[in-house]
């Protein structure tokens, strides 16, 4: 250890002598100072000034310091070596370690300011050795902590948390303290900071925190340990929360005709990242809808309407999906609901609106009864209708377009005009057929094309229909084109 030694010196000047060494007797270090300067220096010039610092001891001086308070009226201009400070008028200077019989030289230029006698002060200052010894102890803590590193949300996340002191001193006022998000927190003593008065070298304490694992998608938690003497262990924990969720989506036909047949898609699925357990699901149907089975086993009670399954388990993104079938028994809009719910709390709920309605739906054909026809011969044609929806068509209109090359004979309810041909309107009930029937005869060699249309007052378009007709002649014969109101010309080859 050094001991730090403080002398103050009146410097002894000469004029370009060497100054005497005094003997060497000393059992310690020894400085002295001596300056060596000009006699005199006119105003306005400069003059170099030259320190001398000697250990005149038998024992080197260690750290040697000198201050040299500077004159007031003159100006330093350089120095060797360079002062490390210079405040209030004193350049300090470290000159290290001087040994037994060695100096050190400080080189001042100074330039006076005004006449007069200029004068240095200097005060020097050294260290010595000595065998003292002080052990110097400290402690040193570490934190350590041990957490689920994932747990389901809602749940308790406990955090046990070790303060070691690994260093060779005692630690004292340890305190411990967590930093948890304030939604965790389940009360005061949970997140209380914990105080130990000491912590010997090599000893550890365990103590406990807990928090509701209540945050989104993680739980972050920092801990601090810090004694009297400010010493800091910090460590964090992160924990992620998983969690299930539960999703129920019912699909099924927009629009169904009454009396028809429909399916129901029941969709029950875990988009969360944990599992969930023990599903109830419900279904409500409307009264306007029938129950008439589904592809999964299940409960139902018809005077409710109400169908009941269970799901044991949804594992993460797992679905469960099956139908139910239905028919349509009364018009108008019905909303079949579907309900999930698991034994966490968790809820779905989804349904689906179908427009049950009542319209007729008209179907028609053009069939040719007679086959090949030789030309100039009569075909008969039959335009059948078939009304499949589920309300009567009233006023149903059907109408003929014959191809040029076909003439149509008058009857009773057909009205004809040249290619058109219009029918008296007909009435058709629920899965009622009705026929109309019309002659035509052919004046062209070929296959013609017959085009029906049909359509009835709740009809937003007419609705279109196609039959053929084929009219040939033998080989030994031609029909010319019959002309309106003449007889058909035959010509022998």
């Amino acid at each position: 250890m050094l001991a730090l030694t403080s002398l103050i010196l009146s410097a002894s000047v000469s004029y370009g002598e060497e100054p005497v060494t005094p003997p060497m007797d000393h059992v310690a270090p020894v400085l002295t100072v001596n300056t060596i300067s000009p006699q005199e220096i006119h105003l306005g010039r400069s003059a170099t000034y030259q320190l001398q610092v000697r250990n005149v001891g038998n024992q080197a001086a260690e750290i040697v310091v000198v201050q040299v308070a500077l004159p007031t009226d003159a100006r330093l201009l350089n120095a060797s070596p360079q002062p490390g400070t210079i405040e209030e008028g004193v350049a300090r200077f470290n000159l290290g370690k001087i040994a037994p019989r060695q100096h050190r030289e400080i080189r001042l230029e100074l330039k006076p300011e005004k006449t007069g006698p200029i004068q240095l002060q200097a005060r020097t200052s050294f260290a010595t050795q000595n065998e003292t010894q002080i052990q110097v102890r400290q402690a040193k803590l570490e934190l350590e902590c041990t957490a689920p590193i994932e747990i389901g949300h809602g749940s308790l996340v406990q955090y046990e948390l070790t303060v070691s002191n690994n260093g060779d001193g005692t630690a004292e006022d340890v305190v411990i303290t967590p930093t948890l998000p304030s939604e965790t927190h389940i009360g005061e003593s949970s997140t209380a900071p914990m105080t130990f008065p000491q912590l010997a070298p090599g000893e550890s304490r365990v103590v406990h925190f807990s928090a509701k694992a209540l945050t989104k998608k993680a739980l972050d938690a920092r801990f601090a340990a810090r004694d009297s003497m400010d010493q800091l262990a910090e460590t964090e924990w992160h924990t992620l929360i998983t969690r299930p969720r539960l999703e129920i989506v019912v699909d099924g036909p927009s629009i169904r005709y009454l009396h028809r047949n429909g399916e129901y898609i029941v969709r029950v699925s875990n988009p969360g990242d944990a599992p969930t357990e023990h599903i109830d699901v419900e279904m409500a149907i409307p009264f306007g809808l029938k129950i008439l089975g589904t592809s999964k086993q299940g409960l139902c009670s018809k005077e409710e309407n109400l169908l009941c399954w269970k799901i044991p388990q949804l594992n993460p993104a797992e679905e469960v999906q099956w139908s139910v079938y239905t028919r349509a028994i009364e018009e108008g809009r019905q909303v079949p609901q579907a309900k999930a719910k698991s034994r966490g709390g968790l809820s779905a709920v989804d349904q689906f609106a179908t427009d049950v309605v009542l319209r007729p739906q008209l179907f028609a054909a053009v069939i040719n009864e007679s086959g090949p026809v030789e030309v100039g011969e009569i075909a008969t044609f039959t335009v059948a209708v078939t009304n499949h929806g589920t309300r009567h068509a009233n006023h149903v209109v059907i109408r003929v377009n014959l191809p040029e090359g076909m003439q149509a004979e008058e009857r009773d309810g057909l009205k004809v005009d040249g290619q058109q041909l219009q029918f008296a309107p007909i009435n058709l009930a629920i899965n009622q057929r009705q026929e109309v029937m019309f002659r035509a005869t052919g004046h062209r060699q070929g296959e013609h094309i017959v085009r029906a249309t049909y359509g009835n007052e709740a009809s937003e378009m007419e609705l279109a229909v196609e039959g053929e007709a084929f009219f040939y002649s033998d080989n030994r014969t031609y029909v010319a084109e019959q002309s309106q109101g003449s007889e058909p010309t035959r010509q022998v080859e």
